[in-house]
């Protein structure tokens, strides 16, 4: 017999024993399991804001209004993430742009959309409120005069930042530098016809008299409103500019 044969030992074949080590295994992973999903939910956080805007505007000697509760949420990430994939600046919106309704003149949108701005534009905006989020994103902390969104802080400060600003209550001005777009359509019966127009100069695409009088943001409980019953019908549809004047997830 060779060496190998005088010193080798057999050990019987135990199908206990397999399905034992086959249980602790799987013990053992859904543990990994377990604390890595705790870990994940404790690092990746969700913060929502609802809040009602609401849009006035001059017409003449009238005050015309449109507003609406909007709901939007901030994926926050640990602060070790931001590196591998960058910052999310596009926080998620459930609800309708407010609409204000100006009769023969038109329909007013404030659109989920950021606005394009010029490089002069850009620096009054950054010189208001440095926030990393898109134009909807940045209109709680520009209401409430918040501004600990600047661009460098890392995340973990960005959600403290948030938790604050949800502590706050009343009605605020929001500055003009820092609106989205506002928009109008120049058919009311053509999808394609929306385009931007200046929060400084209505009177351009309006007509004499009209001017942005003031967008007042607050802080809310109530439920996300409907779409306005001012927009046509094939507006009101589902899935037609949905990424501008519509939310995300609207049921």
């Amino acid at each position: 017999m060779s060496p190998i044969g005088r010193s080798s030992r057999f050990y019987p074949f135990n199908e206990n024993d397999e399905m034992k080590g086959g249980f602790l295994a799987l013990a053992i992973l859904a543990g990994f399991v377990l604390v890595g999903g705790v870990s994940c939910s404790l690092a990746f956080t969700t913060i929502h804001a609802r809040y009602r805007l609401t849009v006035e505007v001059q017409d003449g000697d009238r005050i015309m209004s449109g507003s609406s509760v909007i709901d939007v949420s901030y994926d926050i990430y640990p602060d070790d993430f931001v590196s591998l994939g960058g910052p999310d600046d596009h926080p998620r919106y459930v609800g309708y742009a407010p609409t204000v309704d100006l009769g023969n003149r038109g329909l007013l949108f404030m659109t989920f959309e950021s606005m394009e701005r010029t490089p002069a534009q850009r620096i009054a905006r950054n010189n208001d409120i440095s926030c990393p989020f898109s134009d909807i994103g940045c209109l709680v902390f520009a209401a409430y005069d918040e501004r600990g969104t600047n661009v460098g802080l890392p995340y973990s400060q960005k959600k403290a930042a948030l938790y604050v600003v949800l502590r706050k209550n009343g009605p605020r001005d929001v500055p003009f530098t820092m609106l989205p777009m506002l928009a109008r359509l120049q058919n009311i019966n053509a999808p394609g016809t929306l385009v931007q127009v200046s929060p400084y100069d209505l009177e351009a695409s309006f007509g004499p008299g009209v001017r942005l009088k003031r967008v007042v943001l607050q802080l809310t409980k109530d439920p996300v409103t409907p779409p306005p019953r001012t927009w046509p019908h094939w507006l009101r549809e589902k899935g037609q500019m949905a990424s501008i004047l519509k939310g995300y997830h609207n049921d």
